[in-house]
Formats: C-alpha cells, structure tokens, sequence
C-alpha cells in the first residue's frame, strides 16, 4: 500500500482494479476522475454526471455508451478473424446478439445499423422476433431459439417473406410439424436448425444451463429420429445450422474447449447421416471479468477474447481436416460480452452511518461506582487493550474474553438490569476496542479480524435500487465493478458498504473489488453532506437493465445515451426518463383518476378549506409524476 503522500490516480487504477475489469473501456484520468474509453475517445464520468444534471438529468442515470458496444463488438469479431487466418479457416464467423440480454430499442439499432463487421440476432419468444423484426431495416440472419407454438413458427417465416434469413431452431419433433404446415400455407422455403444437449457441462452459476440436465436439446436418439423424419419428408435440404450450448459464464477454457469438441463431433455425425449442414451456432459461453482477477472464479475467466477465438477455430478446423469437410460459417451468441461494458449506474450518496471512533480518553465516560460489574469490566478491558495489543500478549484469549462480556451485556440489558445509557457507553467502549485491535495489529486468526472489521465498516446510502437497476447482486451475489466517480487522487480511507434507497435488507452490497481480492467492504473517501460524492457501478449492460424489479416501486432510472467527441465533448443521442410514480402504478392496474377522486372525497370529508385542498391536491399531482428515486 501507498501512503498518502504517494497516493496518486495510478494507485487508485491498481486499488480498484480498474485496468484488469475495464477492458480497456474505463480508466482513471491525472485529475482523479474515471473515465469511459473506446480506442480513440474518452469521456471524463464526474464531469458527466454534473453536465448531466444542469440540463435536469437527475441521479441515478444510467450511461449508455454505444461505442464501447461498437468496440466490444469489434474485440470480439477481430479476434475471430485474427484465429482464423492464423489456423488458414476457410469459413465465415459472425457475431450474434442474443437480444434476451439488453432488449433495449437502442442497442437493437446500433448492432443492425452497423456496417464494419457481419452481424446476425438470437430471439427466443414470438415478442423477440416481432421486435427484431420492427426494428431491423437491413437483411440479416435471426436465429429463432426457445419453445415454438404455430404462430411462433408462422411468424419466423413471414421474417423470411421480410427479407431476412430466418433460422428456426428445432426443439422438438412437434416443431417440425408446425413447420411442415405452416411453410405450405404461407409457400416458404423454410431454413431450419436443430439444437443438440451436450453432456459436458461447465462449472459456474449457469452450470445447468448446459449439459445433460439442460432445459433444450435433442438427444442422440431423439436427433436419429428427427433425420429419419426429414429424409422422409424429403426436405433434408432445409437444415441448415446445428446449435449447441456449452454454458453461461464459463470462466475455464478447458471446459469451452471439451463443450466444442463434442459439439464438433456431433457437426460429422451429421453429414455422414446425409444432413449438410452450413452453419454452426456454439450458443454463448464466453465469460466477462466482472473481479479482473483473471481466474476461474464464477465471476472471472483464466482466459482472453483471443485465447476463446482460437480455441474454437481450432478444434472446428482440425475436425472439419479430419473429416474432409467444408468448413462451417461459425456463430456464437455472446451477448455478455457484447454489452455488458457499455452501460454504466451513475448514482449519488444521500447519507453515512460511521462508527464513532473513541480516542484516549475513555476515562471520561464511566464512573464505576454508578454501573454495573459488566460495564466496569468493559472499561478496564479498554484501559489495558493498548498495552494487550502492544505486545500481542494473549490477543485471542482477550478477544474471546470481550466476546463472553459482550454477550452478558446483552443478556443484562434484556432484562433490564443495564440502562440505555450505560449501553450506549457499552458501544463507545467496545467500538474502541475493536479500532485498537485492528489498527495495530493482525495477529488474530483471519476470520475473527474479518468478523471485526466487517463491525466497523460504515454505511454508505446511494439513490438507486439494487433490485432496479443490479438485481444480479441480490439474486446470484453477482460481482460488479464499484468505484467513486472521483476524489481518486486521494486516498479512500473509509472502509464502507453500500446500502440502495429500499427498506429491504438485502439491499446492500456484500462483496467488492479491491486491491488483490474481493471483499466484504469497500474504501471509500469521508462524505459531506454538504458535498458531492458520486458512485459509479459498472458493467450493468448485460441482464441488469431487463431483469429489473420495481421492489418498493422504485422504477427505471433516467437514462441516457452518449455519443462522444474526439475533444471529449459529447451529445445525447436518445434521453429516457425515468418512470413517474403515475406509470409504476399503472403497471400494477392502480387506477390514478380513481385515486384523485378518493383524495378529494376524503378532503371534502374532513372539512379542509379551498385553498388547503388545492395546496394538498397540487402536492399529490406532483408527487404522481414525480420521479421514484430522491431529487
């Protein structure tokens, strides 16, 4: 560690990680400030959030950046095309974009309006397709996924009468018969693909998303049977692509390389049963380093961008060799990696909760002749920590010793045989305590020292929802990068959690990146009220903005959309507001014409002059289109 005098934003960078989870498309500038990059621009975030505000975006926002969307895009079609000519592959590879993982209009337009690198969309609902189908303008391959009754069907091939290259992607045998029909009635040439279940399976949060125990897939049996069909329709012709799945997330590249070596294997098997397939859908897999410790942490990956492409080229050229066979045009379905560096939560801190620190002079707080034995042992616990801690004499025994005391004070103040305000000096006494063993020393046992730093961590209140806007964080105890927007020329000296505007107590944040692990607090700088002090969570582009939960209400943040400037100016390309209290309620069919009714009723019951009922009713109105979040 620094000390303060050598604290600088390059310490900062290597404290919170920064290089290692961004990718590229985050840094920390000379003045403290995060910054979001593409290879060319960069954008100043603090600087942002205040431009943002004076033009009446208020906090929390969430930051759109479609050109770090470009750039992951580009990362990941360049490392194909790099494996490709390094292993002479003579096929295509195309990126596709699963929409299920930001099903944002927005970032819909720009993969499709795009030009530089071939692109292709995954739906998996009938809404999914009519969707890509509304705001795709240019020819291009749909992947149709999921569970198809007849009109989902019937609606992939109207895709095809559309122009596009419509795939549907059999899940079962009654599929194929909807096709059958369907394509007769409407007189399409359909263009089909069969999912296969791997055995395999990576180990991660989304382990059975893969594997035999996955929810899609023909079996082997059930694929011999699905050709013997289709060769006796005489329509072998139709099929097209073969998709399989390996995982989400998979943080190991062995198991990507056991996932597609298998799929690859079932690619031969085909074409020697008489199916020529062209194209082959490896599904998703490739991970995001949400901790940059680059391991095989759920939330990590031991492997690059490149390391992925070359894996895969690999193991599909050498078996396409083997076998004699033209070489497919490869998809792959990595919608994470596509988006989740793109968004950014901005949002500010509205309170703090520290831990009073007592100093030396603790003989002021007690008188020991008008307390309990309980307390005076407390004290004379704190008197003689100084010196315990000095010579690490009997540290551990020390420690259990508080905790027995600790215990009894409880138990004592329960049943009322302690009062408030001797609990209340019980605190100081103990919070003293604990700040004379963790600054001095570490010679306690590792969970012990964790169990008492965790008691003197403060609260750090931020104006967002963590259901709303991270809900990942509570359902899979997600990690996502969080880092103080600025200040980052000094050093953070606050060891902090992060609590969200809900009343629920889940709503806080458990785990942080900082220096070399993750952990149970994060360092943040002393807040001022009066202050200023901003938040960013990262990596939210992924899953986060869809999956959101209007728990206590709380709805869509405002968000915006950034393009930026060589000179570091930036426009907003599209400004969403976010949801008014009116339309949260909407959406859980709460009438509001039926509610100012009631309001007036209730006022008009209650004898409330004229004047004091417009004042109130103007309060209520303004309340409904208020934002949810605090002003």
């Amino acid at each position: 560690m620094c000390s303060q005098k050598s604290w600088d934003a390059t310490s900062a960078k290597r404290h919170f990680r920064v290089a290692q989870w961004g990718m590229g498309h985050f840094d920390i500038n000379a003045q403290g400030n995060v910054v979001a990059k593409t290879s060319e621009l960069q954008i100043d975030l603090y600087n942002l959030s205040k431009q943002l505000r004076s033009n009446g975006v208020q906090l929390p926002v969430l930051v759109r950046f479609p050109q770090i969307l470009q750039q992951s895009l580009e990362n990941l079609s360049s490392a194909f095309k790099a494996a490709m000519s390094t292993h002479h592959y003579t096929g295509q590879y195309i990126a596709a974009y699963p929409i299920k993982v930001n099903q944002q209009a927005s970032v819909i337009k720009h993969f499709q309006s795009q030009t530089q690198w071939p692109i292709a969309f995954e739906v998996g609902s009938k809404a999914e397709l009519i969707a890509c189908l509304g705001i795709i303008d240019t020819p291009r391959t749909i992947i149709c996924n999921g569970y198809k009754d007849e009109d989902y069907i019937r609606l992939a091939l109207i895709g095809i009468l559309l122009g596009h290259d419509v795939v549907i992607v059999l899940e079962s045998k009654a599929e194929f018969k909807y096709v059958l029909e369907q394509s007769e009635v409407l007189n399409v040439q359909p263009r089909l693909g069969m999912r296969v279940r791997l055995s395999s399976i990576a180990k991660g949060n989304w382990q059975n998303t893969g594997g035999e125990y996955s929810k899609f897939g023909f079996t082997a049996n059930e694929i011999l049977e699905l050709i013997g069909v289709i060769k006796e329709k005489k329509v072998q012709h139709w099929m097209k692509m073969l998709h399989f799945h390996m995982g989400s997330q998979i943080s190991n590249l062995q198991d990507i390389r056991i996932g597609v070596q298998e799929g690859i294997h079932y690619f031969s098997q085909l074409y020697e049963h008489g199916i020529d397939i062209e194209m082959l859908n490896i599904g998703g897999g490739l991970a995001v380093d949400y901790e940059g410790s680059k391991n095989e942490n759920y939330f990590s990956m031991n492997y690059s961008i490149q390391d992925y492409a070359n894996v895969i080229i690999k193991v599909v050229y050498e078996s396409c060799a083997k076998h004699a066979l033209k070489m497919p045009t490869i998809f792959s379905e990595n919608g994470r990696a596509m988006t989740a560096y793109h968004a950014v939560l901005i949002s500010n801190v509205i309170d703090s909760e520290f831990v009073t620190k007592v100093e030396s002079k603790i003989s002021e707080l007690i008188d020991a002749k008008e307390h309990s034995k309980y307390i005076v042992k407390l004290h004379e616990l704190a008197n003689e920590i100084d010196g315990i801690v000095k010579n690490s004499l009997n540290l551990l025994t020390t420690y259990n010793k508080l905790k027995s005391l600790l215990e009894k004070i409880q138990q004592a103040f329960s049943q009322s045989e302690i009062s408030l305000k001797e609990k209340a000096i019980a605190e100081k006494l103990t919070h003293h305590i604990y700040h004379k063993i963790i600054t001095t020393t570490n010679d306690l046992p590792e969970d012990d020292l964790a169990k008492l730093k965790s008691k003197l961590v403060a609260k750090y209140f931020c104006n967002f929802s963590l259901f709303q806007s991270t809900p990942d964080i509570w359902g899979l105890q997600q990690i996502l990068p969080i880092v103080p927007l600025h200040r980052l020329d000094e050093r953070p000296t606050i060891p902090s959690r992060i609590y969200d505007l809900t009343c629920d107590s889940d709503g806080r944040v458990d785990q942080y990146i900082e220096d070399d692990s993750i952990q149970g607090h994060l360092s943040l700088h002393e807040f001022q009220h009066q202050e200023d002090y901003v938040i960013g969570f990262f990596l939210v582009g992924a899953y986060q903005e869809i999956l959101g939960d209007m728990h206590n209400l709380f709805g869509d943040t405002n968000a915006v959309n950034i393009m930026m400037n060589v000179d570091g100016s930036y426009q907003i390309c599209d400004e969403e507001p976010g949801d008014t209290t009116a339309e949260i309620l909407s959406y859980l069919h709460i009438d509001t014409n039926s509610m100012r009714q009631h309001w007036l009723d209730r006022l008009a019951r209650n004898d409330v002059s004229e004047q004091m009922k417009e004042r109130v009713m103007d309060e209520l109105e303004s309340s409904l289109a208020a934002n949810s979040y605090l002003g």
